[in-house]
């Protein structure tokens, strides 16, 4: 009994220790995998061979200013990752766009495919619509300035809604704390349903991402990783 006892408490223990793990992380039941872990299936590159499979996670190979993107499009989505930037000559911060235009057969992408920037993970950012391309004065408000060290892993979670221009982003760091909310987007004709990519901004950047999921039209709207 005294062996049983000991064996019980110890489970105890161990799933206390995992719940704190993950504490803050944010969880849902129905996210998907979009990214998994061993090869670049259901994304597309530009240019192609730019970006590899390391360690379980998506590498960029630093040979040419470009963007790997998802074959699906997306609209109302709350995706989650983890990233680290590695090095950089020139060096920039690493970049998520969204709201992108696909790239339509025999003609030539649009430049970050049009999308709009989140800068991971401290949260600067950038316009590159048609008539646009600036750092998008008054579009983007920051909740808290963050310092994050971007050569660690962070916990990334962006919420976006296509149909009304918004997007949201909160990171944690290290991963499993509880998050802080740094960049907001808000243009109403900005939204549009398309890929959700990640950009190589110049030559010579090597960037990871890794534990990709997506939860398509989330019953809550709200940034779960900061509660």
């Amino acid at each position: 009994m005294k062996t049983n006892s000991r064996l019980a408490l110890g489970l105890l223990v161990l799933i206390a220790v995992a719940g704190c793990s993950t504490a803050g992380a944010g969880k849902t039941k129905n996210a998907t995998v979009l990214f998994d872990g061993r090869t670049v299936a259901g994304w597309m590159q530009i240019p192609p061979d730019s970006w590899t499979v390391t360690n379980g996670a998506m590498a960029s190979l630093g040979v040419a200013r470009g963007v790997i993107y998802t074959t699906n499009d997306f609209s109302r989505y709350r995706l989650m990752f983890t990233m680290r930037h590695v090095s950089g000559n020139k060096d920039h911060q690493a970049c998520v766009l969204i709201f992108c235009t696909r790239p339509a057969d025999g003609e030539k992408p649009l430049d970050a495919l049009g999308g709009i920037q989140f800068q991971v993970p401290n949260g600067g950012h950038w316009d590159y619509r048609p008539g646009h391309n600036n750092g998008g004065s008054g579009e983007f408000t920051t909740p808290t300035k963050t310092k994050f060290d971007v050569h660690q892993w962070s916990r990334v979670e962006i919420l976006v809604d296509a149909t009304k221009g918004v997007a949201r982003m909160a990171v944690a760091q290290p991963p499993g704390s509880k998050a802080i909310e740094n960049l907001d987007f808000n243009v109403p004709e900005a939204g549009k349903t398309g890929p959700i990519a990640w950009q190589m901004h110049n030559k010579g950047l090597f960037d990871e991402y890794k534990d990709v999921t997506i939860e398509v039209d989330p019953k809550d709207d709200e940034l779960i990783s900061v509660k």
